[in-house]
């Protein structure tokens, strides 16, 4: 952690040097994030057999950024934590240590296009496909390559992104690579485009991520048998004994060169006037899943929303992600339908609770169905509260069960509602660069919710979330503000 400190001292001092005699700008900032929980029904649904809990989560972020007539870039730290994992006096930290958040650079060829190239958040629109989960204090960065456009006027934008996947320390090209939850190849087109005096936007994604067959292990059970001879005291030979050891070897059959890849690509619609605002977009997902499966997929969501008067926002809408049929059996076994959100933000698009967080990002999912309608008073400009109802269901009537004897369908039929949500939030600013947040959130779920979750009938606890939240982020030093 020191020799990742010292650099980053070193680092700011050369970009200072550097920003003092050019016509650049150099700024240091932070974040810090600290966020007490009750967690009871958090993330799945609790039976009488679990207890609820409280715990503390921090984050700290150090960001450096350096920006010149040709370049631009960034360099931020961060660690993320659990109040309380590691010992309270120590020289040894044994969990979670400074790690490098962003590090990236972007050379501008003109005032319009640029490329960018590191380790960077990649968040488009309303961050369904691709978000920098800040709700998490880890947060989420990609390792890509882009090229970016702007217009002179702003109102057309246009990034082109790949990123390829390697293991550490770097394999040959095209190695192997099998970490589940990352894609070995990636690329994607942005466009945006405003119309009408920026009243109106269109925005355009299509995505192609690439992910390696999975590795094949296959195990092979033998009995290896020995011969021990029996000897008296004059080391004469008077009988034999026979010993049999299960021997167990495994082999594992790596897929290189089989790729796997499924496509997204939609388009949405965002309409804001001074009272008046609508959006609408969706997407089709084709190809193959990483397990080889042939994938047809579909997501749209639309909302609408009004300024009653100044302080008062209603807002209503509905997502809708398609889901796998699962009581027919035989096309589940090659094709499937549900949707996966990809790399988006999926906290404030699902539920604060954060209960269907897995399955929107899942191929497998029975799909989602996200009803709700939202309140938002804005007691000035420092404060507001919020209040949002979601029901939730599922398309078709069916939630996976895995085969036995006993039930050999492979699914169960359960009723389409899932049960529904309130979310309760209060925000305060009371300076510059400082807010505190916090929310009472609980679910009512349906039997089929608890059977999604894994318990029976009738067995599930009250479900509730609070939390109290502290963001802070400050600004250092900038090399324009004396």
């Amino acid at each position: 952690m020191n020799k990742v400190l010292n650099r980053t001292i070193l680092i700011s001092v050369i970009l200072f040097a550097m920003a003092s005699g050019t016509k650049a700008q150099f700024n240091i900032s932070a974040e810090m994030k600290m966020r007490g929980e009750y967690r009871d029904g958090y993330g799945m649904l609790l039976d009488s057999s679990k207890t609820p809990y409280g715990d503390i989560l921090g984050r700290a972020r150090l960001l450096f950024d350096y920006t010149n007539e040709k370049i631009t870039t960034r360099f931020s730290l961060y660690d993320a934590w659990v109040y309380g994992q590691n010992y309270y006096s120590s020289d040894t930290i044994s969990k979670n240590t400074v790690n490098v958040y962003e590090a990236w650079l972007k050379y501008n060829f003109n005032s319009a296009f640029g490329i960018k190239v590191g380790r960077m958040e990649v968040a488009y629109d309303d961050e369904r496909l691709f978000g920098v989960s800040n709700w998490s204090m880890w947060g989420a960065t990609h390792d890509i390559v882009i090229a970016q456009y702007e217009s002179p006027l702003g109102n057309l934008k246009g990034d082109a992104g790949f990123a390829i996947n390697n293991t550490a320390p770097a394999n040959a090209y095209l190695g192997s690579y099998n970490m589940k939850k990352n894609y070995k190849y990636m690329g994607y087109l942005y466009l945006n485009k405003k119309f009408m005096d920026n009243k109106l936007t269109l925005s355009v994604l299509g995505i192609v991520d690439a992910f390696q067959k999975s590795n094949i292990t296959t195990t092979k059970s033998t009995t290896k048998t020995d011969t021990i001879f029996i000897r008296n005291q004059h080391d004469s030979i008077i009988g034999t004994s026979i010993t049999k050891t299960p021997v167990t070897t495994s082999t594992t059959q790596e897929f290189i060169d089989m790729l796997y890849a499924r496509a997204t690509v939609g388009a949405g619609l965002l309409f804001n006037s001074k009272k008046w605002g609508f959006f609408v977009n969706g997407y089709y997902q084709g190809g193959h899943t990483p397990d080889g499966k042939t994938l047809s997929a579909n997501f749209y969501a639309v909302w609408a929303s009004y300024q009653v008067i100044k302080p008062l926002k209603l807002q209503v809408g509905f997502d809708h992600l398609s889901g796998n049929n699962f009581s027919d059996t035989t096309a589940y076994k090659t094709k499937l339908k549900g949707f996966s959100t990809l790399y988006g933000t999926s906290h404030r698009a699902y539920g604060y609770m954060d209960l269907f967080n897995s399955l929107v990002k899942d191929n497998l999912s029975p799909g989602l169905n996200d009803l709700y309608g939202r309140v938002t008073v804005n007691l000035n400009d420092k404060m507001f509260i919020e209040g949002t109802y979601r029901w939730f269901s599922i398309p078709y009537g069916y939630l996976y069960l895995k085969p036995t004897k006993a039930k050999p369908l492979g699914y169960t039929a359960v009723s389409k509602s899932l049960g529904s949500e309130i979310d309760l939030m209060y925000s305060y600013k009371p300076i510059a660069n400082l807010e505190f947040n916090a929310a009472y959130c609980f679910f009512m779920p349906t039997s089929t919710m608890e059977t999604y979750d894994g318990l029976k009938t009738g067995t599930a606890r009250f479900a509730q979330y609070a939390y109290i939240m502290i963001t802070y982020k400050p600004n250092f030093f900038n090399s324009g503000k004396h």
